[in-house]
């Protein structure tokens, strides 16, 4: 029944976009006012929830902040106390797929090895949250991560607060609950930093500063 009815809305979602391009290219034509004839009302309702699913919101253009070229900052704890490991490195983040996502490609080194990473980020309509993803040279692992944009210290709807899970091998541990947090500061800067949540709240591992070229 899943199945079908995903089916259904793509089928539906294709005649709307179909429906848009005659409109569009009919000189003085308007969007009809009410459905194509044979459409059901299940048709109907699967269209309309596709479509829904599909916008370009104010929560996507949120994202728009990242786009661009950056100098990053990199800093590593390994222990809580420790001196951090530092290191520099570059970020290139541009919009995907009509706005939706945002792609981050980011190179830097991490304990004296060159490190690269693919960073996808977007806003979901349908479950009303923020998503991510992350992979990199240092694992084989697809990292995924859900949360809400929140106010800074300030009142500004500027931290993106998300969580998700990260797998520990040196350690043996799967499913390490994390907390994945970005700050935007200025239009020109923004911070990201990783909390390991299973050695404390406030026991942070990474931090990168992020400052516009």
């Amino acid at each position: 029944m899943k199945k079908r009815i995903a089916v259904l809305c793509l089928v539906a979602c294709g005649m709307v976009l179909a429906l848009t391009n005659t409109v569009r290219s009919g000189e003085g034509e308007k969007s009809p006012e009410s459905p194509p004839a044979g459409m059901s009302a299940d048709a109907m309702k699967a269209m309309e929830a596709c479509m829904k699913a599909m916008e370009v919101t104010e929560h996507h253009e949120k994202l728009r902040h990242f786009i661009g070229d950056w100098k990053v900052t990199m800093r590593i704890w390994h222990m809580p106390g420790a001196a951090p490991m530092e290191s520099p490195g570059t970020s290139t983040i541009k919009s995907v797929l009509g706005g939706r996502f945002i792609q981050e490609e980011f190179k830097s080194s991490m304990m004296g090895m060159p490190y690269e990473g693919i960073g996808m980020q977007g806003y979901n309509n349908t479950r009303g949250v923020y998503e991510g993803t992350w992979t990199s040279t240092m694992d084989s692992h697809i990292y995924t991560m859900k949360g809400t944009l929140q106010p800074d210290k300030d009142g500004r709807m500027n931290v993106f607060n998300f969580y998700g899970e990260m797998d520990e091998p040196a350690i043996g541990i799967l499913g390490r609950l994390v907390n994945y947090r970005t700050t935007i500061i200025d239009k020109d800067h923004h911070k990201f930093e990783i909390f390991d949540l299973a050695a404390g709240p406030d026991f942070k591992v990474i931090e990168i500063d992020y400052a516009r070229k």
